[in-house]
């Protein structure tokens, strides 16, 4: 999003998580599925930490005003991925 992309040119794909999943939880099962791909978005990749820059919205809202990386998901959630666009 950080590059000026429209909504329909995203990378949409959906996927399955274990029941009672939260966004740490899907941090864990993204890098296990896409390995190199997802790891832009990690500063630590062994211990699988965000980067300070990257953002998790889910429906809408930015997992840091609900309960961080301990977000409930629930089947059919929204969730996006983006590294912040920062300069001046």
């Amino acid at each position: 999003m950080n590059r000026g992309l429209k909504y329909d040119e995203h990378n949409k794909f959906t996927f399955e998580t274990k029941d009672d999943a939260t966004v740490r939880d899907l941090i864990d099962e993204l890098h296990e599925e896409y390995g190199e791909r997802f790891e832009v978005y990690l500063e630590d990749t062994d211990k699988r930490v965000l980067r300070r820059d990257a953002i998790v919205v889910v429906n809408g809202m930015n997992m840091v005003a609900k309960k961080g990386e301990k977000t409930e998901l629930s089947k059919g959630d929204l969730i996006v991925f983006m590294i912040a666009a920062v300069g001046g």
